[in-house]
């Protein structure tokens, strides 16, 4: 499902709770600052359970509580998440457009989507990365367009082509980390969906 504009609060969270199933909020939200997206994602324990329960909302995720206290924390902890029919094809998705689109400004929906990559078979993120790498490769050829336009243009400052190069220079640090990205991946690296333990 490509050309869905990446939320990585909404892939995060549901690839947490997928993977943590049957999962209290609890258990999601440490699984995912443990991984650090509180700096790199913008992620907050607040945003996870707001997340949470707009999933549910949404009918992406179901929530039913489990034996045991039914007051306060205890409570809340009692609560465990499984995402849906609906949330498994909602996170394939947003999935597949973190690893297939490129957003020169925005590096969060990739940094998710590598989270759950194994998720995939070996042989669709082998052809997403390929394409990635391709996506990079035109967007830098662009970039190069761009500067030169800044530079001749009356009315830009030419202190402006910073910026141009800032992104540019981004995006050829990550398509030097996609590209050994797709080594690894060819030479076997990691466990994909649908290959043996």
């Amino acid at each position: 499902m490509r050309g869905m504009s990446v939320d990585p609060t909404r892939l995060l969270v549901l690839g947490a709770t997928r993977q943590e199933q049957p999962a209290t909020g609890y258990a999601i939200m440490r699984e995912l600052t443990g991984w650090g997206v509180q700096d790199w994602a913008s992620v907050n324990p607040g945003s996870i359970y707001g997340a949470l329960r707009t999933l549910v909302k949404d009918g992406l995720v179901v929530e039913g509580a489990e034996p045991g206290p039914r007051r306060g924390r205890a409570h809340k902890d009692s609560v465990k998440f499984r995402l849906t029919e609906e949330g498994e094809a909602a996170f394939t998705g947003l999935l597949r457009s973190a690893l297939w689109e490129v957003d020169p400004y925005r590096t969060a929906p990739f940094m998710a989507g590598l989270c759950f990559l194994v998720a995939l078979t070996r042989d669709e993120v082998t052809a997403a990365v390929e394409e990635r790498s391709a996506r990079l490769e035109s967007q830098l050829r662009q970039f190069e367009f761009d500067a030169k336009q800044t530079l001749e243009s009356t009315t830009k400052p030419p202190h402006s082509v910073e910026f141009v190069k800032l992104a540019a220079a981004r995006l050829q640090g990550e398509l030097t980390f996609t590209l050994a990205l797709l080594e690894r991946v060819r030479a076997g690296d990691f466990r994909f969906a649908g290959e043996p333990e």
